[in-house]
């Protein structure tokens, strides 16, 4: 009988020609030997699907699925939720970077304290001498107490910082929202908030990417899924009657995302937003805006400047002509 794979890496791909070779190289290359690569593609046009095909006749642990279409991240990860036979679970992207020794840090660390999931750090990169110094900084990851959900919950949400037992996952129904772009927030919750057997891997062993082009980045349209994605999140509070225990943390995300979303957004685009923004102000944000809660203060001087206080309309006013001349000065 086939050995269980201990962990099934999931990644999903589109379009990563040029940086795929690079980000499977530190998977295959990982010191755990026993696990299974699952690489989903989602509908490339590029080179990638050639690349992943090419390490799989090399690579007999890689199973490469090959999907007709581009159906976004989120299918893409539930597919391969639904493949993985791994004792544990982790999704990544094509084109990231990782410390080979990552997956058997998390994997001993999980067995060792019986975690259902194993939380790690990482560096944000935009060229290899910024990863070098990036990843030796320390990770607050070692101030944080297993128990304080809050503080889990004020991490970043991505996925790819996350080992999962495959059969919990499962359990629980994780399932990443359809169409719609940072669909790891809702999981990132439901994780968190039903997990408890959680271990924290304080050192930086995820490499993240900047690309201009990234989705993340983008000033368009797709930003209003912040929105959806924030209303996703509440219900599913609601329906778990968790809300009301973690409702301050819950719109200190939601406010601090939405007056960030009409921040960036295309000018074209603000009129919109702004409609998306009212419409979820109701009592329980103007009582969190008015208090003495954390937020932002250009996220406090945004809401209170709609209601017409005289001092956050300057504050902002100032704080915006300071940024426009900064961006302007750092453009020459």
């Amino acid at each position: 009988m086939k050995e269980q794979p201990l962990v099934s890496i999931t990644m999903s791909t589109y379009n990563v020609e040029a940086f795929i070779k690079e980000s499977l190289d530190c998977i295959v290359n990982q010191t755990l030997k026993n696990i299974e690569i699952i690489c989903i593609d989602d509908g490339s046009t590029d080179t990638t699907l050639a690349i992943l095909n090419d390490y799989a006749t090399k690579d007999k642990r890689i199973k490469v699925v090959a999907k007709n279409e581009n159906e976004g991240l989120a299918v893409a990860r539930n597919e391969a939720l639904a493949l993985a036979t791994g004792k544990y679970i982790s999704f990544i992207d094509g084109d990231d970077l990782m410390d080979v020794d990552l997956f058997r840090k998390a994997f001993e660390l999980a067995e060792k304290t019986n975690a259902e999931m194993v939380l790690w750090d990482y560096a944000v990169f935009y060229n290899k001498k910024d990863l070098e110094i990036n990843k030796k900084e320390a990770s607050k990851l070692s101030e944080i107490d297993t128990t304080d959900k809050v503080a889990l919950l004020q991490r970043p949400a991505f996925t790819w910082v996350k080992l999962i037992k495959t059969a919990v996952a499962r359990k629980l129904l994780i399932s990443f929202p359809k169409g719609l772009t940072r669909q790891d927030i809702p999981v990132h919750w439901q994780l968190i908030t039903q997990i408890n057997a959680i271990a924290l891997l304080p050192e930086r062993l995820s490499y993240y990417r900047q690309q201009p082009q990234a989705t993340t980045h983008k000033a368009d349209e797709r930003l209003f899924d912040l929105a959806i994605i924030m209303d996703i999140t509440k219900a599913y509070l609601k329906q778990n009657n968790l809300y009301e225990t973690y409702k301050n943390e819950f719109l200190r995300q939601q406010l601090n995302l939405l007056s960030g979303m009409e921040d960036v957004i295309d000018a074209s685009l603000k009129e919109k937003a702004m409609q998306l923004i009212y419409e979820r102000l109701s009592d329980d944000q103007w009582n969190y805006i008015h208090s003495n809660n954390p937020l932002r203060r250009q996220a406090r001087d945004f809401y209170l400047s709609l209601q017409g206080v005289f001092i956050a309309k300057i504050r902002r006013k100032v704080w915006l002509l300071s940024r426009s001349v900064y961006r302007m000065l750092n453009r020459g």
